[in-house]
């Protein structure tokens, strides 16, 4: 098995970045805010702070069904010309790599409500030790 290492993994993730198309901007935006006010809720538990990190995560997750929608769509507008331009390709093998690169935002956004998640059980955990 060959480790990827360095500029090759850091190209890895700009190609995925890439593949999920112009919504992922928005899903880093609503992600780093959810990360942020997640280690905040970690540090400080309290109610405003819990409300806002789950708004957040809610706003991430729509963001990140949207973005697999348009990245579906895409391929399904995108699919007949690729193909008369490939005519090497199977439909097959041009809708399955359609799929693949629409299935990026679900990588980054399932990522990032994980990590949400965690920060929000520690929270809840150091909550629980206060009272």
């Amino acid at each position: 098995m060959v480790t990827i290492v360095g500029p090759m993994r850091f190209l890895q993730m700009l190609t995925l970045f890439r593949e999920g198309g112009f919504p992922m901007w928005f899903l880093l935006v609503f992600g780093a805010l959810l990360l942020t006010s997640g280690a905040r809720f970690a540090l400080r538990p309290d109610a405003a702070r819990l409300r806002l990190a789950l708004a957040l995560g809610a706003a991430t997750w729509f963001t990140m069904l949207t973005a697999i929608g348009a990245a579906l769509a895409t391929v399904g507008h995108q699919a007949p010309d690729y193909l008369a331009r490939h005519p090497q390709m199977t439909l097959a093998s041009v809708l399955l790599q359609g799929m693949a690169e629409s299935l990026s935002p679900a990588i980054l956004g399932c990522t990032v409500l994980t990590l949400a998640a965690l920060f929000i059980a520690l929270g809840c955990y150091r909550e629980s030790l206060e009272i």
